[in-house]
């Protein structure tokens, strides 16, 4: 969708950019894409509030919020399959593909209508949340200022991530958390250079989010203490059930929406509207499953919900309708939803314990936190943004070390059962492959002295060419390094020596017509560094040089060493090239 003209204010646009620089053009736009995040989540959460409680679907329906349900679901499914497919689920998955193949271009009409689904289908009852379509439409905000400003494709990249943080930051009130998630589960980098900005976004939306709706965590504190050590053995417990029924979760969420679509033949919206159908009648048997669950959570973690039966209860709706929900593809996001069967989980794990072993247990209220932050893990696989947000959320540093204990537990034991997050399952089996980080990470993981040559044909600098010529008879490197008494003083091209040949300076020593500047490597830098050099100084090779005296040449590395190291073998696009060259320095001779 094209801008139209009417946002193409000229005044407002020479107020912002900088003519001479893009700097702080950038950095006014991540505090402008900051604010507006903020303003997008206290919006949404103002606005599905006001008409949840409006409809009467935050409750056992009546007839007549039955029938506002059933509008808003077919109004808001016929934008997402008919208009804006993009609209669907929480949107996150869209973000990264943007960011992947579309350079972050996100358009203005998809985020509109992103905003106007997810505001009408959570007023519904729907067992979905609102965080993650909050990310997305601050994302979208973030593009759309950086393609109206006309920012390079990196700084409107980065702007995406920086609304994705301010998003999270606003909508859940915890800025730390919103920087490790959009680095670990948008961007797919913890060590991403927008880390600063993102950083900015992120506490300029709290700080404006707070000044809107008032500074507090989303969930009561806990009065947590560890009474025994004996007790980290329950906690334990809690990390292993959600390591196992969160995959069981994701499975359910695949199966059913595989099921639907076979069923109605792509006719997605005819499965809103039968969801709808669902929720209301879930509605007359657990009308604490609506929604995305806040209320309950809150329970929980205040050891208000004991009974076991009806934690297992509660935990069984939340299961099955949330499969229902977002697998239909209604607009709405995980977060919540998550966290609140992962409350359940470390609920009735935590009633288990206190009455079995009253004395060196604590309340359940500490065991639903830490299984809202280990089923969220198992899940959505951010754990270190699992650890911080459930912290964030609460503000008690006293649950930490049983918290970082479930979730590393939790992570690990799902991470083999089944790889990839929901995100990357839904866009699987829809056929988009998301940028994983092992991408990211193969290169960063093998180092350059795992392929450089450590057998290094050299010239040295006392040679003239004439020598030089007579000496590269058979070789085929396009350059080659000069060593002056075992030491590397510079780098020559055979292009270099073929000049000098040419304009019969065959008696000149190399080490006067050599590149003295030269740019080198170390043998435990990563090969995705070595990458990065040999692309930006366009150049063939690098010499491989010691830490503790970058003069000692100890190997050297090709853009084809690397590829080689996967398994694959290059061409190299100058090797006929230099052949004939070194042919003609020969005949020459």
């Amino acid at each position: 969708m094209k801008i139209p003209q009417l946002w193409k204010f000229p005044i407002f646009k020479k107020l912002i950019q900088n003519e001479i620089t893009e700097e702080r053009t950038y950095f006014v736009l991540t505090l402008l894409t900051g604010v507006s995040a903020a303003i997008v989540a206290v919006f949404l959460h103002k606005a599905t509030y006001y008409l949840t409680d409006f409809f009467g679907t935050n409750k056992t329906f009546t007839f007549e919020a039955f029938l506002y349900a059933g509008a808003a679901i077919f109004i808001s499914g016929f934008i997402t399959t008919r208009i804006f497919p993009s609209t669907s689920g929480s949107g996150i998955p869209g973000v990264r593909v943007a960011l992947a193949v579309y350079h972050g271009n996100i358009t203005l009409g998809s985020t509109i209508a992103k905003l106007l689904t997810t505001v009408l289908s959570l007023s519904t009852g729907v067992s979905l949340g609102r965080e993650g379509p909050t990310v997305t439409i601050a994302a979208g905000i973030g593009s759309f200022f950086g393609n109206f400003f006309s920012m390079s494709k990196k700084r409107v990249k980065a702007l995406v991530a920086v609304g994705a943080a301010g998003g999270i930051a606003a909508g859940f009130n915890t800025p730390i958390a919103a920087v490790v998630f959009t680095l670990e589960e948008i961007v797919g980098d913890l060590n991403a250079k927008v880390l600063g900005s993102i950083i900015i976004s992120s506490v300029t939306a709290s700080i404006t989010a707070s000044a809107l709706q008032g500074n507090h965590p989303m969930f009561s504190e806990l009065a947590y203490s560890l009474k025994d050590p004996r007790e980290l053995v329950f906690f334990i417990l809690v990390g292993i059930a959600c390591a196992f029924i969160g995959p069981l979760w994701m499975s359910s969420v695949l199966k059913t929406r595989a099921m639907s679509l076979k069923l109605f033949k792509g006719h997605k919206l005819t499965i809103m509207m039968i969801t709808i159908f669902l929720i209301a009648g879930v509605s007359y048997i657990a009308p604490e499953a609506l929604g995305s669950g806040h209320h309950t959570i809150e329970e929980a973690l205040l050891s208000l919900i004991l009974d076991w039966k009806t934690i297992l209860w509660l935990f069984a709706m939340k299961f099955l309708i949330t499969s229902l929900c977002y697998s239909s593809g209604i607009s709405g996001g995980l977060f919540l939803p998550t966290l609140l069967m992962g409350a359940m989980v470390g609920s009735f794990i935590g009633s288990m314990a206190q009455d079995l072993f009253p004395n060196i247990t604590s309340n359940a209220g500490a065991y639903a936190l830490v299984g809202m932050g280990a089923y969220f893990a198992a899940v959505i696989r951010a754990p270190f943004t699992s650890i911080i947000m459930v912290f964030e959320l609460t503000r008690d540093y006293n649950i930490m070390l049983p918290l970082m204990i479930a979730n590393i537990i939790s992570y690990s034991i799902s991470s083999k059962l089944t790889s990839g997050s929901i995100y990357e399952k839904i866009s699987e089996q829809d056929g988009i492959h998301l940028p994983t980080r092992d991408d990211n990470e193969v290169l960063e993981t093998l180092l350059v002295e795992d392929a450089m040559i450590d057998q290094v044909f050299t010239l040295d600098a006392k040679d003239t060419v004439a020598a030089v010529v007579e000496k590269i008879k058979g070789k085929h490197f396009s350059g080659y390094p000069v060593l002056k008494n075992g030491n590397l003083i510079g780098m020559i091209s055979i292009n270099e020596i073929g000049q000098n040949f040419a304009k019969e300076n065959k008696d000149i020593k190399i080490e006067e017509i050599c590149t003295k500047r030269i740019v080198h490597i170390y043998q435990d830098q990563s090969l995705l560094v070595a990458f990065h050099k040999l692309k930006k100084f366009q150049i063939s090779r690098l010499p491989v040089v010691s830490r503790l005296n970058d003069k000692r040449l100890i190997g050297i590395i090709t853009a084809e060493n690397i590829v080689s190291q996967f398994g694959y073998h290059i061409q190299d696009d100058d090797e006929n090239e230099i052949e004939e060259l070194t042919e003609k320095l020969q005949d020459n001779k």
